[in-house]
């Protein structure tokens, strides 16, 4: 048995690196199994659209496939997209697991790649070297979710997709094992790409039947355009693995809110980012005050974490003043360690401060349109506070 991987056939502009996976399988006749979609670190250099690699284990001896592949080479590099730096990588066996957490994990540069298998390597250039390495090491054991992904007929491809919305509705209440079918917010599918790209679209779900007869049912209704081909992936989308845990930590500071609605502000674990796209993330973290105790998941990059989750554990008192006294003076400090004192009669308080009390707020996340491809939806994974 081998292993192929591929990935960076595409470019922003157009192209799919999953769609010259599949035409790459029909050109060498080969039997496979396990397809895998992996999408990898969001902020590596170069990535293009959602930073996806893919691979499969292929049916057939090393030699044989290698063989295949040096026939194959050339088409697939006159087919990938302009200023892409497309790569094949074929093992003899599974590479180890750690490529994809370092992949998925932090920037990878393909100098640290350690290929102890039997491989060769087609490349015209060294980032698509780590994802496609990184989509065969990919095991999945721990989680994974499925992908129905269907491609366009290519007369059709830079038209208008053709998708009946209202089914695309229906079929979200159907297959409830499906997951981000469409926006309740603005009543907007989900499925299908904005990019001029082969993509017709893409159906995720928990297990690979309710992928495979999500795609069925729209079908018969004829509720979408014709289509050339489909491809089901198993994937590590929807799974977190792009984060360790979540940090728990009190704010030090007011939000910083700028000119475009992005927040930010410091906690005693650093410094937190949400950007006015995070919806209902941005809109909490715009309401932290110093003394609030909040856990957030996200990713840290250049010194800062970018939130992809957050909530409030422990609210500290709104509009915090001292206790008024019975004779009408508002209290003061005494000292430190000690209770505030009136400074009319001398009187001491119980109390430190009073002030308006808010109660905790649970996990929320940025509307379904954006989150990351990697981010666990809160009906999927509830992060745990330790």
């Amino acid at each position: 048995m081998a292993w192929l991987g591929l990935d960076d056939t595409d470019s922003l502009d157009g192209g799919c690196t999953t769609e010259m996976f599949l035409r790459l399988l029909q050109r060498l006749g080969a039997k496979y199994r396990d397809q895998r979609l992996v999408r990898l670190w969001p902020f590596a250099a170069n990535r293009t659209r959602g930073n996806a690699a893919v691979a499969a284990e292929l049916l057939m001896a090393f030699e044989d496939a290698r063989e295949l592949l040096d026939e194959q080479w050339e088409w697939l590099c006159q087919r990938s997209e302009e200023g892409s730096e497309p790569a094949m990588v074929l093992t003899e066996n599974q590479l180890d697991e750690s490529l994809y957490w370092n992949a998925v994990r932090k920037n990878v540069d393909s100098s640290e790649l350690m290929i102890t298998s039997k491989h060769h390597i087609w490349s015209n250039g060294h980032s698509g070297i780590i994802g496609a390495t990184a989509a065969i090491a990919w095991r999945g054991d721990h989680d994974h979710t499925w992908e129905n992904t269907v491609y366009r007929l290519e007369k059709n491809i830079g038209k208008r997709r053709v998708i009946d919305e209202e089914l695309v509705s229906k079929m979200d209440e159907l297959f409830p094992l499906t997951f981000l079918n469409r926006d309740p917010r603005k009543n907007k599918g989900l499925i299908a790409p904005r990019s001029p790209c082969p993509v017709l679209l893409g159906i995720r779900g928990e297990n690979i039947d309710q992928v495979e007869a999500a795609y069925e049912w729209l079908r018969s209704n004829e509720a979408i355009e014709k289509a050339s081909a489909n491809m089901i992936w198993r994937t590590n989308q929807a799974c977190d693995d792009h984060l360790e845990s979540a940090i728990t930590a009190t704010v030090q500071s007011y939000p910083d809110i700028r000119n475009r609605g992005h927040s930010s502000l410091v906690t005693s674990e650093g410094s937190i980012v949400a950007f006015a796209e995070g919806g209902k993330v941005n809109k909490l973290l715009q309401k932290l005050i110093p003394g609030d105790v909040i856990s957030w998941m996200g990713l840290e990059y250049e010194g800062t974490y970018h939130l992809e989750r957050l909530c409030l554990i422990e609210p500290s008192l709104r509009s915090k003043q001292r206790p008024i006294c019975n004779c009408g003076k508002r209290m003061k400090s005494s000292g430190k360690n000690q209770p505030p004192r009136c400074p009319s009669c001398g009187t001491l308080s119980e109390l430190n401060w009073v002030g308006e009390e808010i109660e905790p707020i649970s996990w929320v996340e940025p509307p379904p349109d954006r989150r990351r491809h990697l981010a666990a939806p809160l009906q999927r994974k509830i992060p745990d506070l330790g």
